[in-house]
């Protein structure tokens, strides 16, 4: 397997967006503790919000070679879903990194913004899904493609910002956490949905090698399902702290419990490309 810059392209960025989304959607009830305790409370995140939406550029520039390279294929955006990835991420990032930059500026986090980045970075994700969609191989140019990448958004996502609030949250609004199970959950749901859908809606064969999904993903069957049960144990270590008493959440199960979802996510993404080596 050839593609890791992609994979951690677009495992960085997904974690991005889901973050930012999940930051707009705990705006409101953070919001109630005081503009300075937001910004205290949401710096962090937005600090590796930044971070992981840039890792996930110089990613994109190992795969494409260099920066001019992605200049060049901005030219097609009328015909290229990949101009249009391209576009729409660099508008991401660069919204990213505005929010954060500003909220440090202003010492305010201002939640427009945040909605902004989080409807470009959804908007983004549709995009990296389009271009494999429409590609030739057996199991990329399905639905599969954007229940996984959405999937992957809604269940890092909240974990990441999660743990990043857990020291402040288990003083104050713990219902914060369940909110990011509950999204994490969807998430995980919104996956099984494309699982079981899989192979209905694949077509015959792999265009290019003449091979099914199916067929190329026999010897992965162990990994895909070693996947599955690290992810429901990282969903378990969340489920517990959002089922804690206040005052009980424990920091370090917040980090575990994103660790293993981070490695789940991560095999399945690994076993993603495997259909297009």
């Amino acid at each position: 397997m050839h593609e890791w810059a992609l994979l951690l392209f677009t495992v960085c960025l997904q974690i991005a967006i889901g973050g930012m989304l999940t930051l707009a959607i705990f705006y409101k009830k953070i919001n109630q503790w005081g503009e300075e305790t937001t910004f205290k409370a949401m710096r962090i995140p937005l600090i590796v919000i930044a971070a992981l939406s840039l890792v996930g550029l110089i990613a994109s520039f190992a795969h494409l070679g260099t920066p001019s390279h992605a200049l060049n294929s901005i030219r097609n955006l009328g015909s290229s879903w990949m101009s249009r990835e391209i576009l729409v991420t660099g508008l991401f990032i660069g919204a990213a990194c505005v929010t954060a930059g500003l909220a440090f500026v202003q010492k305010k986090v201002h939640h427009w913004l945040l909605i902004l980045s989080a409807l470009i970075g959804l908007m983004d994700i549709y995009c990296m899904a389009m271009i494999y969609a429409n590609s030739l191989v057996s199991g990329w140019n399905s639905v599969h493609t954007f229940t996984s990448f959405y999937g992957t958004a809604f269940v890092l996502g909240p974990v990441l910002v999660a743990s990043l609030l857990a020291p402040l949250l288990k003083d104050k609004e713990q219902s914060l956490i369940k909110t990011a199970f509950y999204i994490a959950l969807g998430g995980i749901a919104l996956q099984l949905i494309g699982v079981a859908l899989f192979g209905s809606v694949l077509p015959e064969v792999n265009m290019i090698e003449g091979t099914n999904a199916l067929a190329s993903l026999a010897d992965y069957q162990t990994t895909v399902a070693i996947r599955w049960i690290i992810e429901i144990m990282g969903a378990a270590f969340l489920g517990y702290l959002s089922m804690a008493k206040q005052g009980k959440v424990s920091v370090s199960f917040a980090y575990v419990a994103l660790a293993v979802l981070v490695f789940a996510e991560g095999m399945s993404r690994y076993v993603f490309y495997v259909l297009g080596a």
